[in-house]
């Protein structure tokens, strides 16, 4: 059994994890949110290549809005508003949480070296390895 102090970042995310194209509209990113139940979709470009992730918050930020203005918006419009990081799945979970706490990010995508997603690490996550 790997201990608290062994476990990597692997050992504690979500996956599988809800993917979007960087060229969808927030309206197809909302209506994902919303049917999973989920907060987070991770935006994929070109060869499945993790290039961050969106929030339901930030979808929120563009209210008021309707179908119309939401499906006027893509992806990328909104990602070019925040600042992309992304852990490895080797790192430690302190690690990402002090990544977490000084970025103030709710979520952060796992991903490979070469930028295939693995999962995606939430607050949610880091409070069950803690409890």
């Amino acid at each position: 059994m790997t201990t608290t102090a062994q476990q990597s970042v692997r050992e504690i995310m979500s996956a599988p994890v809800l993917t979007i194209a960087l060229s969808d509209s927030l309206w197809d990113a909302w209506q994902m949110l919303s049917v999973s139940g989920l907060r987070h979709l991770i935006v994929l470009g070109r060869d499945n290549q993790c290039l961050g992730l969106i929030s339901d918050r930030q979808i929120l930020g563009e209210i008021p809005a309707t179908a119309d203005h939401l499906g006027a918006i893509q992806v990328s419009d909104l990602m070019a508003q925040v600042a992309q990081i992304f852990l490895s799945p080797e790192r430690s979970p302190q690690e990402a949480a002090a990544l977490m706490r000084e970025h103030d990010l709710e979520a952060m995508p796992v991903c490979t070296p070469d930028g295939k997603i693995v999962g995606i690490l939430t607050q949610t996550d880091l409070v069950k390895w803690i409890s």
